[in-house]
């Protein structure tokens, strides 16, 4: 073996088992450059994160009211306009704009990490051509995924709970919100985060592969 293979092979080896930990730096630095465009996608998962807890949230709310309730509290909620005769039908076309607004989401994450891909050829060209593998190309965009998911899905269970809470206090008063379990906001908060997540990673992965199997010439001479 020559010389210049021997050293291709070792670099080869160097960004193969190059640490997580390294990767991830990498990945939040190139998030605070491209700050504005992370806003983008983070500022996107909080809408659909915030409305899901919240919507999840006000559902349990009224649910355990309806279990649990005293016939006071029933009275004050039926003055507000809520049919409890009629819950099935209003969750079902709740869950129906809870699912548009979390495939909007989607699209809107997809659409924001084409650009992001879009805006790096040159990046992405000049790490291939230094000997950057498709795995660590791949494994950038989705850690940048998880870090931004994870972002905007907790900021959102904040805001879209709270808004559930304060709602449920202002109509029901404290009787409404201590009807609760602990369990349920365990739950709900837990699910809506993980959601959140999992929507951003899934949003992720056709632009992260789209740069991962991205030809160093073409990327290197791609005109912006």
């Amino acid at each position: 073996m020559s010389q210049d293979q021997s050293t291709l092979v070792s670099a080869d080896n160097e960004i193969e088992q190059l640490p997580f930990k390294k990767i991830i730096q990498i990945t939040t630095k190139g998030i605070k450059i491209r700050i504005w465009r992370s806003l983008i996608v983070v500022s996107g998962i909080i809408l659909a994160i915030a409305f899901l807890s919240y919507i999840l949230c006000s559902d349990a709310f009224l649910q355990n009211a309806a279990e649990h309730g005293s016939k006071d509290l029933l009275k004050v909620l039926s003055k507000q306009g809520i049919e409890f005769h009629d819950m099935e039908n209003q969750r079902v076309q709740t869950y129906w704009m809870v699912g548009l607004a979390l495939l909007i989401s989607f699209v809107g994450i997809v659409n924001s990490m084409l650009m992001s891909v879009t805006e790096r050829f040159r990046e992405i060209g000049t790490m291939k051509c230094l000997g950057a593998l498709d795995s660590f190309v791949m494994k950038m965009f989705l850690i940048e995924s998880v870090i931004e998911g994870t972002i905007g899905a907790f900021i959102g269970v904040v805001i879209g709970m709270s808004l559930a809470y304060l709602e449920g206090y202002f109509v029901g008063g404290g009787e409404l919100c201590s009807l609760l379990p602990f369990d349920w906001f365990i739950m709900v908060a837990g699910g809506s985060l993980i959601g959140g997540v999992i929507i951003t990673v899934l949003g992720a992965v056709y632009p992260a592969w789209e740069a991962a199997r991205m030809l160093p010439v073409v990327a290197l001479r791609a005109e912006l």
